[in-house]
């Protein structure tokens, strides 16, 4: 409060990394934007002509900051504060070094688990998150989770009594751990309700009391928590599933009429304000379009962003994704170029074999994707050279598609989205079986000879080939 009166100067850090063994390695960062911590908000170190890496960044606040190298062998998550100088070094096998202001509660922070999704933590305590049993109580999970959060802090507290940190470090180490554990219990009371829930079995009043009690005791909205990279999951667990009273089937309806985001969006509104409201609505929006979605809503949603928050920095990370959508959507509009062939009756095609017969002559080279399958999408930005390699070896190209009947369109559209030149097919259910029996995955790659037989069952990707990996 007392910077909104005299106004607060922003104060330099100097963060110092090597990676050593590692040559001509880009190095990324995440951009505390308001103290916040998300990697997608990121953005790209070149190293010195002496190999070393210079980041200075000017904050006001205490900010988590995230260093990784571009194939994400390694990282690091550094807690910088104001007028410090941090050296970091990060060698192969994890090796990594910090040296600097509170350098040993840094090197403690950094065997602190720090999972990309919490639920995978919930695991490491013997909950089943994909069937949670029945049994488990959420006392239990409580307890469980206390004994970790006082094991972890004890640690820094030693440090602290010691002298090795200073008072300020630990109580952001402190909040970061609140806000990771919390999110932890509510994740879990959050899947055991809507088990419950979707096991149409009213919903056991010990596990809703817990959440509020959560929720009320780390409140989503209190700007102190938003420095860790654990509170957007935090925040939108509160939105779109407590705050919600597990309503699936309203949510569900929502998405059917196309307005499930701008919902969403609204919901958040109603519960977060300052700078957790512009973080969390920016983090949203990103999200979504980085999974691949090319839905209208979220053109009309960054545009009401925009004049939300017209200085926001969040803007120039989401304005590319935004970019795209309007790009597919014009070109969904467009006709299927001629070479974007379909396969005739091929919702009559039931194996493997049958979806190569007509293409005997030549070598197949089929990709087996969805459009719901990022990684499968990632594939195709290389496309261009993909298609040169085969041609090199006389190969054609065939797609075939797993997607289920209500995502037709869909897949057409990302034929043309994707510009997919070759034969295509949308496999039914018995090719779908024949395809994933025995190799449940995808994207996937075969390749077949001039006579239909299989001669790579797992292909090199696109991606492999075009780095210089042989075909064959």
């Amino acid at each position: 409060m007392f910077c909104m009166f005299i106004g607060c100067k922003k104060k330099e850090v100097f963060i110092t990394v090597e990676l050593p063994d590692q040559p001509d390695v880009s190095l990324y960062y995440s951009v505390p934007i308001s103290g916040t911590n998300f990697l997608g908000f990121r953005d790209t170190l070149k190293a010195n002509e002496t190999g070393i890496f210079e980041l200075k960044m000017k904050i006001i606040q205490p900010s988590f900051i995230v260093l990784w190298d571009e194939k994400f062998q390694n990282s690091v998550k550094l807690l910088v504060e104001p007028d410090n100088n941090y050296y970091v070094s990060m060698g192969l096998q994890k090796n990594v070094q910090i040296t600097g202001a509170n350098e040993k509660g840094q090197m403690l922070y950094t065997t602190l688990p720090n999972p990309d999704f919490i639920e995978l933590e919930l695991r490491k305590i013997g909950i089943n998150t994909f069937n949670i049993s029945d049994t488990i109580s959420s006392i239990y999970v409580h307890q469980k989770i206390n004994e970790l959060k006082q094991s972890d802090m004890s640690k820094f507290r030693e440090l602290l009594n010691g002298g090795e940190i200073s008072k300020s470090f630990f109580d952001l180490v402190q909040r970061d751990r609140d806000c990771y554990y919390a999110s932890m219990e509510a994740k879990f009371a959050i899947l055991k309700a809507n088990k419950q829930f979707s096991n149409k079995i009213k919903i056991e009043d010990d596990f809703l009391e817990n959440l509020k009690k959560i929720y009320e005791q780390y409140p989503p909205n209190d700007e102190k928590f938003i420095i860790s990279s654990f509170w957007l999951e935090y925040a939108e667990l509160f939105v779109t599933d407590y705050k919600q009273d597990f309503d699936f089937q309203k949510l569900q309806n929502f998405r059917k009429n196309g307005t499930y985001h701008t919902y969403i969006i609204n919901e958040s509104k109603k519960y977060l304000s300052g700078k957790a409201i512009e973080f969390f609505q920016a983090k949203y929006i990103w999200g979504e379009c980085f999974q691949g979605s090319f839905e209208k809503e979220f053109i009309s949603l960054f545009e009401q962003f925009e004049n939300d928050y017209p200085r926001s920095k969040y803007s120039k990370y989401i304005s590319p994704y935004i970019d795209k959508i309007i790009s597919y959507h014009q070109i969904i509009e467009k006709p299927f170029d001629s070479a974007m062939l379909f396969m005739d009756n091929y919702e009559t095609i039931n194996t493997l074999e049958e979806a190569v017969k007509p293409l005997q002559g030549r070598k197949i080279y089929i990709d087996v994707w969805a459009t719901w399958c990022n990684p499968c999408l990632r594939e195709f930005v290389h496309n261009d050279a993909l298609k040169k390699i085969l041609a090199e070896n006389n190969i054609q190209q065939l797609y075939i598609s797993v997607d289920r009947d209500d995502y037709d369109q869909n897949w057409k559209n990302y034929i043309k989205y994707y510009h997919l030149t070759g034969t295509h097919i949308r496999a039914n259910k018995e090719l779908y079986d024949n395809l994933l029996k025995q190799h449940n995955f995808i994207p996937r790659y075969i390749l077949i000879d001039e006579k239909g037989n299989i001669m790579e069952e797992h292909a090199k990707s696109p991606s492999q080939l075009v780095s210089g990996e042989k075909l064959l």
